[in-house]
């Protein structure tokens, strides 16, 4: 069963969108550029997944090209990640079913370590884009030195949050991307419904796609207008799981930052998230 392993989220200034994650209690590492394909980014580490504040400013043109056309809709998720044991063989199962994956790419980069060296990762990728809904894709991450990746000491967040266990999508018609979802998952959906479907990944994670009305009606004001508009649909909320809720409440409580009670959690809006809504339970 596949997992969860990192969402892409767009955003047109690094450095101001670091600025903005730490003011939300997240341990921002510093930028760094993906030394094959001229992207910068700036990640923050949970211990079994990462969210990817991504600057295609100088991307190469073929990365640029496959991600610009999110900003019509402003700063925000992009992509999500799946993991994956062999990209070759994902290929492989991918082309069985008629679809036609990109070439793979390597996303490399050098990381600070904590006892100050530097080290190069090595994650390759494979792009599967989906026809229905662009920015309701999914792509796979392999891993060849998960060690550079997850380090233990930058998962410690002053909000408190451990690790992402929700994800959810808004869509103009759910219907339309779940025979997506479901092959690329190879898994069945735990739920589906007027409303949209749900898939569990292998550590226990919620993957939701839901219409405009039940992303609103969760979640309020904090996605904005939550219309799938032009896009057709996008990555729009992230749910963290916190290692003491009254810590979280309490380090909220004196951020200076606009919270609202969503889902049993704390709700911060898209404004002061970079185009994403983030729920803390």
């Amino acid at each position: 069963m596949k997992s969860l392993d990192h969402v892409v989220h767009l955003v047109q200034d690094l450095e101001g969108a670091r600025a903005s994650w730490t003011r939300l209690g997240f341990h921002v590492r510093p930028a760094a550029t993906h030394i094959e394909i001229g992207s910068s980014n700036a990640v923050v580490m949970f211990e079994r997944t990462y969210n990817e504040l991504l600057c295609i400013e100088h991307a190469e043109p073929g990365l640029h090209g496959q991600y610009v056309g999110r900003f019509a809709g402003g700063e925000g998720l992009a992509h999500v990640s799946l993991t994956a044991n062999s990209l070759a063989e994902e290929r492989a199962r991918l082309e069985g079913m008629g679809y036609t994956p990109g070439p793979e790419g390597n996303a490399r980069r050098a990381i600070l370590r904590p006892d100050g060296s530097t080290e190069e990762t090595d994650r390759s990728f494979l792009y599967n884009w989906q026809s229905a809904h662009r920015w309701n894709s999914l792509f796979f991450s392999e891993h060849r030195k998960p060690d550079a990746i997850f380090i233990p000491e930058y998962v410690d967040h002053a909000n408190g949050s451990r690790d992402m266990v929700r994800l959810v999508w808004l869509s103009a018609d759910p219907a339309a991307d779940l025979p997506y979802f479901r092959d690329s998952r190879g898994q069945e959906p735990e739920r589906t419904g007027e409303d949209g479907f749900a898939f569990r990944g292998g550590r226990g994670e919620l993957c939701e796609v839901l219409t405009a009305q039940a992303v609103r009606a969760r979640y309020g004001t904090l996605p904005g207008e939550a219309e799938p508009g032009a896009l057709g649909g996008y990555p729009v909320a992230m749910h963290f799981r916190v290692a003491d809720p009254a810590a979280t409440c309490a380090f909220f409580a004196g951020s200076g930052v606009t919270t609202a009670q969503v889902d049993g959690g704390i709700g911060v809006g898209l404004e002061a998230a970079c185009g994403a809504v983030l729920v803390f339970e």
